[in-house]
């Protein structure tokens, strides 16, 4: 799982680890959710209020292959390039922009 996992995140599509190590894809999309689920529980428990001070946000249009497009929204701090996180919709519209600024909110306190 752990190996999946990284090659997930390291951009390998899924396709390619379902040949590689022979697993069904509902099994890898299983495994990539849950570890969504659980590293955005470790960024909770972790991250505690802080003074931004100043947040530079970004957003990025997702083609994903066969399926449509998604829109990521990103804030970091500044002063630090702390990563504060991420939001995904199918559209860019305000409520991207809303839940991306609930989530600075909420880090800030």
């Amino acid at each position: 799982m752990v190996q999946v996992v990284t090659l997930l995140a390291y951009g390998c599509p899924c396709q390619a680890i379902v040949a590689a190590f022979g697993l069904d894809e509902r099994t890898v999309m299983d495994w990539q959710q849950r570890a969504g689920v659980h590293a955005q529980a470790v960024h909770e428990a972790f991250i505690q209020p802080v003074d931004l001070q100043q947040v530079q946000a970004d957003e990025l249009r997702v083609k994903l292959q066969g399926r449509g497009v998604l829109w990521v929204a990103m804030a970091i701090m500044v002063s630090t390039r702390l990563w504060l996180g991420a939001v995904i919709c199918p559209q860019r519209d305000r409520h991207l922009i809303d839940n991306l600024a609930g989530l600075v909110c909420q880090i800030a306190g």
